[in-house]
């Protein structure tokens, strides 16, 4: 047997990230065939996508493929007059929790700009609310206030991909500011 075993999380990685898998994967002996939801800009991305999924095993991608559509966190549709495999809303889900783990702020050489994050998620979302601001504090943001927090670090995909997730968009102000009262405080904190 040739390739690497599929895992879950990998499966759920390459489905998120867009890309389609006809279900003649699924059928022994057929050629992994890999369609994107996304128009690609350049072939060269399609050929990526395609290797992505042609270095697993296709006996354990069919059978992990089937372990998952019981589990209902893939489905497979037509779709142009083709079935594929796609992420259902709990496989959707599944992916962003995994994504969640591997979140965080990409530290580099500060921009002079701070990033101020301000939220206001409704007292009945309390779950949601401590989630949210559990997950901004261990990506290293300082707490100005109980709902407000700063970082130097660019975060906009970060707090759009929390947004999402939590379905919040509307509860969340991401703020870009120049200066602020004090500075020299968050700089020391930082280590600017």
């Amino acid at each position: 047997m040739e390739g690497k075993y599929p895992t879950t999380k990998e499966i759920l990685y390459l489905l998120g990230l867009g890309f389609l898998l006809t279900s003649s994967v699924v059928m022994p002996g057929a050629l992994v065939v890999v369609k994107s939801i996304l128009e690609f800009k350049e072939e060269n991305e399609r050929r990526r996508a395609e290797k992505e999924w042609q270095k697993f095993n296709a006996a354990h991608l069919r059978r992990n493929l089937k372990r998952l559509k019981d589990q209902k966190v893939v489905e497979f549709i037509k779709e142009n007059g083709e079935e594929v495999i796609k992420l259902t809303s709990k496989g959707k889900t599944k992916f962003l929790r995994f994504q969640l783990k591997e979140l965080s702020l990409r530290e580099s050489e500060w921009d002079g700009k701070w990033r101020l994050v301000l939220y206001d998620i409704s007292k009945f979302r309390r779950n949601q609310q401590e989630q949210f601001r559990r997950l901004i504090k261990g990506m290293n943001f300082f707490p100005l206030q109980k709902s407000v927090y700063l970082t130097p670090y660019p975060c906009t995909e970060q707090i759009a991909y929390l947004r999402e997730y939590f379905s919040i968009s509307d509860e969340v102000i991401l703020i870009r500011a120049d200066s602020l009262e004090n500075e020299q405080i968050y700089k020391e904190y930082f280590g600017l």
